[in-house]
């Protein structure tokens, strides 16, 4: 059903398309014995993105979003990369950085030449309540570029900022420190 769904957007114009997949990360982290299942998903996930010929599929992931509360304090996307980068169809990977303050970055490492998709890297908090400053965020965007070639990088935000109530205004200076 969404394959047919995200088909007609993509026939009406639509460029690009981002799909949640809250699943499989966490599967892979906190259940990774169940191998059939996490199958399933990559399986059902593929199907769903079948066909889009002309957009540019994004993958997204994140660890929650809460009301902007961190949640988990051991999330990791060890298990999972080689699922994102390799099994998994699509143009972009999101990823959350900043909430562990870029501990995943050095899994890019060893596919840091032979990165088929892009990395959206959260580059800006989502769950504090200031904006990040543009020096700090410039030195988040060099250790990503220690492991993700600028041609595959992408800068994003963790998660969202336009659910559960985010303020427009900061959300606003949040991002505009991207830039």
């Amino acid at each position: 059903a969404m394959n047919c769904e995200l088909r007609q957007l993509v026939a009406a114009g639509c460029k690009v398309v981002q799909v949640e997949e809250p699943t499989l990360h966490f599967m892979a982290r906190y259940s990774p014995d169940q191998k059939e299942f996490i199958d399933f998903l990559v399986e059902a996930f593929n199907r769903e993105i079948e066909g889009l010929d002309g957009a540019e599929v994004w993958i997204h992931t994140c660890w929650g979003n809460p009301n902007m509360q961190k949640v988990f304090k051991d999330e990791s996307y060890a298990n999972s990369i080689d699922i994102y980068l390799n099994r998994l169809k699509g143009d972009v990977w999101t990823i959350e950085a900043t909430e562990n303050d870029f501990k995943e970055l050095p899994l890019f490492a060893p596919h840091k030449n032979s990165l088929l998709k892009k990395v959206a890297v959260g580059v800006i908090s989502h769950r504090t309540l200031q904006a990040d400053f543009p020096d700090v965020i410039a030195e988040r965007i060099r250790r990503c570029l220690k492991v993700i070639p600028a041609e595959k990088l992408i800068l994003s935000t963790n998660c969202g900022v336009g659910r559960q109530g985010f303020n427009r205004h900061l959300a606003f200076y949040k991002t505009v420190g991207i830039a």
